[in-house]
């Protein structure tokens, strides 16, 4: 259940909504004792909504509606894999998998006015897969593994042809010298209920707006690391990611709204280089800074009628301690700082942001108890600030997230006792995440 209420000079509104869902899956896995490996998995979701909205203008015009919203999706997916362990220290894997989504999406009012926004879709999506890769130590210095998947995606009219590859390369001169160059790529998938193109009202003023046209897209990563005495490490890093998305406002130009919607962009690519400084102080003190600085440029040329082309450089670090106060009791503090300087997001500007936490843990009962003091955000500064200058588009957003407590936990782990590994269903595309 979720009620809200907003208040200003531009409408008085209350929002009460109930949302349930359920998700059942069942998967059936084979594994041989020659390296193949087989399965299938099928997943159900099930998601309803109810909505009870109502505002007031202030020429005291009054709107009034219930609205209903469900989804239904039905997830099949097969796969086999094949390893093969060659001679001269080769592995060969390949494999191939095939998923089917039936998703769908319905969406009424039961105000007459607003009849024509009912919604009721289907989406189809089929995904083909195929890949192979190989590892191969060439000697105690060199070190390659590459894969690459060609994929075919069909959902509704769009369909696409793509290859994602994939290399790691280690150089390993001496134990105090490691050298890494890894390249790889993956894609990123709308959710179901953004394709579906549904409007959701918020508020008086605030709308979230799907969008059927929503591409994927797919991120490229390079990083070159070097590893010192097997704990300092640096890298420089590069991503590039055509046609990104993300949930953005836009100012609508013929209404006075404010509009939550997906949109494509030409690209978002950052290079980071990134430093990570590890020491000890005896057995007393034990600390590690992390520093990155990045240079970051998210662009948009046909975004409504108001484009984007951001670049800013931005600096983070984030430092963490660990403090043996005593050993007999056993007792510990610690403390992690953490602050980035201004950054962008699209056409937002967000101010800088810094937190401190700081915790107390006292460990007993063989270390199987502990009791565990924690106050997070101790000084009450993650409250980033966001604005956009940019056109007409003229935003601030200034959140009170109030992340700061204080935590008082114990704990106890019984001996013998490991937690079963349980693969997560992956529901990230299920739902409304307006």
């Amino acid at each position: 259940q979720h009620h809200s209420h907003s208040s200003g000079s531009i409408s008085e509104s209350f929002n009460d909504s109930r949302t349930h869902h359920q998700m059942h899956n069942a998967a059936l896995n084979y594994t041989s004792g020659f390296g193949f490996r087989a399965g299938a998995d099928y997943t159900n979701f099930t998601s309803t909504d109810t909505q009870n909205f109502f505002d007031r203008s202030p020429e005291e015009v009054e709107t009034r509606f219930v609205s209903r919203s469900n989804q239904h999706i039905d997830r099949w997916k097969i796969y086999a894999d094949q390893n093969h362990s060659l001679p001269h220290d080769w592995t060969l894997n390949y494999g191939t998998s095939f998923s089917y989504v039936h998703n769908r999406n319905i969406q009424d009012y039961d105000l007459p006015e607003m009849q024509d926004q009912n919604l009721y879709n289907r989406i189809r999506e089929y995904t083909y897969n195929v890949y192979a890769g190989f590892d191969k130590p060439f000697n105690s210095q060199w070190t390659l593994s590459a894969s690459a998947a060609l994929e075919y995606y069909q959902m509704q009219d769009y369909r696409k042809w793509a290859v994602y590859p994939t290399l790691q390369l280690n150089y390993m001169p001496s134990a105090s010298h490691i050298l890494q160059l890894s390249f790889s790529s993956d894609k990123t998938y709308p959710d179901y209920w953004t394709l579906s193109g549904a409007t959701s009202y918020l508020n008086g003023y605030n709308e979230s707006v799907g969008n059927p046209f929503l591409r994927p897209y797919t991120e490229y990563d390079a990083d070159l690391t070097y590893i010192l005495k097997s704990k300092y490490i640096f890298q420089v890093s590069y991503s590039y990611t055509p046609d990104y998305f993300m949930q953005t406002v836009y100012l609508d130009s013929d209404r006075l709204k404010a509009i939550y919607n997906w949109q494509n962009w030409d690209y978002s690519q950052e290079l980071a280089f990134t430093a990570i400084l590890p020491f000890k102080v005896g057995h007393w003190w034990d600390s590690r800074l992390t520093l990155q600085a990045s240079l970051k440029h998210d662009k948009a040329s046909a975004y409504y009628d108001a484009p984007f082309n951001q670049q800013q450089w931005v600096g983070v670090g984030h430092w963490t301690h660990t403090f043996q106060l005593c050993r007999r009791p056993n007792l510990k503090m610690e403390v992690t700082a953490f602050g980035q300087t201004q950054s962008i997001q699209g056409s937002y500007d967000i101010q800088p942001v810094a937190f401190v936490d700081a915790a107390l843990r006292y460990t007993f009962a063989k270390d199987r108890a502990m009791l565990q003091l924690k106050g997070s955000d101790i000084f009450n500064t993650m409250n980033p600030k966001t604005r956009v200058r940019n056109g007409a588009q003229y935003l601030d957003m200034n959140t009170k997230s109030y992340l700061q407590s204080i935590t008082l936990s114990f704990s106890y782990r019984f001996g013998g006792y490991k937690k079963k590994e349980v693969k997560d269903v992956d529901t990230s595309r299920f739902g409304n995440h307006s």
